[in-house]
């Protein structure tokens, strides 16, 4: 009997260009859906200054980059280990 050997290689990770551009992709529904949903509200209440939608996309846009900060720090640390 041969006995296997454990290799002590941490497994592949994905390309950073696929890490990076599912977070534009990420990005851009967040705020998308944000902006939309501001557009909606903007309607239904009869807005004249576009209040929601004007909050919603600031709010979504500050998730999106706090999401994306977040995954930035979470892969450095990942990398250090």
């Amino acid at each position: 009997m041969k006995k296997k050997k454990k290799s002590s290689k941490k497994p592949k990770q994905p390309n950073l260009y696929v890490k990076f551009s599912g977070m534009a992709f990420q990005m851009g529904a967040i705020i998308g859906l944000g902006a939309w949903g501001g557009m909606q509200l903007d309607e239904k209440f009869q807005t004249e200054s576009k209040l929601f939608t004007i909050v919603l996309s600031l709010t979504s846009i500050f998730i999106a980059m706090y999401l994306v900060i977040r995954d930035v720090i979470n892969m450095q640390n990942d990398d250090d280990k």
